[in-house]
């Protein structure tokens, strides 16, 4: 068996032949599966950032063909104990080590790199398995530290029934704001719309995993949005602002130029002070809203949330989200 190596994203060959066996392998046995688009993979690895950093590696079989391969990336400036690993083999060569070698290469960069802790994902059935890649985690000292339910809804939704739960949240936040936009945040809102986002992660229900809150300003905002930008990638946000004027809420959807047929919710975050005046359900309405007035073709949109969740997850049976598959985050502490 080879070596690991790393694969060079500039290269556009090389590029490609790791995507489609990471794509296959990612993919395998789900209806639902989300793997980013080939061209937003490529602008992700290329687009040069000062928040994380990330890694492609493969390895390959005895004819010279790639077998497996690795997605690494780890946060510069906050959560710098960690490190992020997901690891694919192909359906026809697996328990034959290639994943193992893999697994080694993630020790050696986390050591390399001063990473104590290493977390990654496993897209796994409703009912929580078992599967061939939840053995091969636990084998390699990876335990289940959260789980989030991923759920789809069918889109578009009828316009009326949007407005319908829209008039009847709006009587329980009288005198809040929702204000919206598309790609960019405004300037007026961007270190509020910032100061909200570094503390997601801590206010999101997120189990036993080792998570502390990023480190996000306005420099953060522009990066991310014109990484989205490279990746072909549209976002639709809407926001509260609190009488007040402060920012309370707000929820983020995007979809992908390269791959038109899915829609993604990304974060929702009321704060703790706000919470009460049914402002998740009225941002996530008024933001599907906005998205089918431009772009009313038929899609899936697609939500993570925790279990424990179970405000946002009201708010998501009321639109109408099923469950479909379960996301296991693993962590491993080395």
């Amino acid at each position: 068996m080879s070596t690991s190596e790393l694969v060079d994203p500039h290269d556009a060959e090389a590029f490609d032949a790791w995507y489609d066996v990471h794509r296959a392998a990612t993919d395998d046995g789900r209806e639902f599966a989300v793997t980013w688009a080939r061209e937003e993979m490529r602008a992700g690895l290329l687009t040069e950032s000062a928040y994380f950093g990330k890694e492609i590696w493969a390895v390959r079989d005895e004819a010279g063909a790639i077998a497996g391969t690795l997605y690494l990336d780890f946060p510069l400036k906050d959560n710098t104990s960690v490190i992020q690993a997901g690891i694919g083999v192909r359906a026809d060569v697996r328990r034959r080590g290639y994943g193992t070698q893999l697994a080694r290469t993630v020790a050696e960069r986390a050591a390399e790199l001063g990473r104590t802790v290493v977390q990654g994902q496993l897209d796994v059935p409703i009912d929580g398995g078992p599967t061939p890649a939840q053995a091969f985690a636990a084998a390699n000292g990876l335990t289940v530290a959260n789980v989030e339910v991923h759920r789809i809804l069918e889109l578009p939704l009828a316009e009326e029934f949007l407005s319908g739960l829209a008039e009847k949240a709006a009587e329980h936040h009288q005198g809040y704001r929702l204000i919206s936009w598309q790609d960019r945040c405004p300037d007026e809102y961007v270190d509020a719309y910032a100061a909200m986002q570094a503390t997601f992660e801590l206010e999101a229900p997120m189990g036993d995993l080792e998570v502390e809150a990023a480190v996000y300003d306005a420099a953060r905002v522009r990066a991310g949005e014109e990484q989205r930008v490279a990746q072909g990638r549209n976002g639709w946000i809407t926001v509260a602002q609190a009488p007040d004027g402060t920012m309370a809420g707000y929820t983020e959807l995007y979809v992908g130029v390269h791959d038109p047929l899915n829609a993604y919710q990304w974060g929702t975050l009321v704060a703790p002070a706000h919470r009460g005046h049914r402002l998740g359900l009225a941002l996530k309405v008024r933001n599907h809203l906005e998205l089918q007035r431009s772009h009313s073709e038929r899609r899936i949109a697609h939500t993570w949330n925790a279990e424990q969740n179970t405000a946002m997850n009201a708010v998501n049976a009321v639109l109408g989200f099923r469950p479909v598959e379960l996301a296991q985050e693993l962590q491993r502490r080395i």
